[in-house]
């Protein structure tokens, strides 16, 4: 019995010193294998000092968050079209800032490339023509509406300024980025609409789908160059910019959101920074929008691993059922929408 038991303590001994062994080697090789896609890699997050070119800096978040980054110690480039707004918060912002810093507005379409691409390379002028260390692309608006009653003018306009506002400027600063060398970020602003959507929103959603998209794409492509891409999915931001999209909302659409928590510009931009500090690629500010990033992220870089194992769980049944109680409220408006059209004489009874 005591050889029993002598062999029974090496083999135990034996069989924990191979679990360990094995264990570690297994906790090693997936870490190993996070850090090469990006998942644990430390977020070198870093706003002072650099020059940051914030478009749509003049109201709701990009405001909030120009501020938030002067405070830090950046140099900011404020890109708006509204002139006189733009040399106000320009003057806001160097009320705050220290004597060193670079501090200018420019006015600017970003809906049009060569716009686009001239006003990334004037903003570059103070710089000795380097560009801008962190690409913020805030701006953008919505006009929802049902898809009938949009002229074409209105669903090009749509997709102008949800997509091609950001995807021009981000063309820009890739090129330079590249060609310069610059270990630079860019991130852009979606929306939750961009991973799900409803009624109301078919001139806003199909262009946030497409920034997602051209994200994904692009975090692929600059592995090559260091290059940091980011997007932001928020949920509703208090502001201007929501007032003004809530003159056009459908009533369909507003039922559907009745219950909704805007949060304020200066909390969603503390969110978006939290985010690129912690170094995620799809960043949130609200868990709803987490329940709908784990059922459509593509399998990019997840955030929280064990977070998101949970909100995955949830989502599973969570998401389909919020869904099936917007179409419900879609349903519920059907009558009231074919009497406003039959009122309106939108229908072709000729066809008959």
């Amino acid at each position: 019995m005591p050889r029993m038991s002598l062999a029974y303590t090496i083999f135990k001994d034996i069989y924990q010193a191979h679990s360990i062994v094995i264990n570690s080697t297994l906790a090693l090789l997936l870490g190993l294998i996070l850090f090469e896609m990006g998942w644990l890699t430390k977020s070198d997050y870093q706003p002072k000092g650099k020059h940051c070119y914030v478009t749509g800096g003049t109201q709701g978040l990009g405001k909030a968050l120009a501020e938030s980054l002067v405070r830090q110690g950046a140099h900011v480039t404020v890109i708006a079209r509204d002139v006189e707004k733009g040399k106000r918060v320009e003057a806001e912002l160097k009320s705050i800032a220290q004597p060193n810093q670079i501090i200018q507005f420019i006015s600017a379409d970003l809906t049009d490339p060569q716009s686009s691409l001239d006003t990334l390379n004037r903003a570059t002028e103070r710089f000795e023509g380097k560009v801008p260390d962190y690409i913020y692309l805030c701006a953008g608006f919505s006009k929802p509406k049902y898809m009938v009653d949009s002229s074409m003018k209105e669903f090009q306009a749509g997709f102008d300024g949800t997509y091609w506002v950001s995807a021009y400027t981000a063309h820009a600063a890739v090129k330079l980025m590249v060609t310069q060398r610059v270990l630079g970020k860019i991130v852009f602003v979606s929306s939750f609409l961009g991973y799900t959507s409803f009624a109301g929103y078919t001139n806003y959603s199909p262009g946030k789908y497409a920034l997602r998209g051209l994200a994904d794409a692009l975090r692929s492509e600059m592995l090559l160059h260091d290059i940091k891409i980011h997007i932001f999915m928020p949920c509703g931001i208090a502001g201007p910019g929501y007032e003004a999209e809530n003159e056009f909302k459908p009533a369909v659409t507003l039922k559907i959101e009745e219950d909704d928590t805007q949060i304020s510009p200066e909390q969603c931009a503390a969110a978006l920074e939290t985010g690129l500090r912690k170094g995620y690629y799809q960043i949130t500010d609200n868990i709803v929008c987490d329940f709908a990033r784990l059922r459509s992220n593509g399998g990019v870089p997840t955030n929280n691993f064990f977070a998101d194992c949970f909100y995955l769980f949830i989502s599973s049944f969570g998401l389909p059922i919020w869904r099936m109680t917007a179409d419900a409220t879609v349903r519920k408006g059907r009558k009231a929408v074919q009497e406003d059209y039959e009122a309106r004489g939108v229908y072709d009874h000729s066809s008959k």
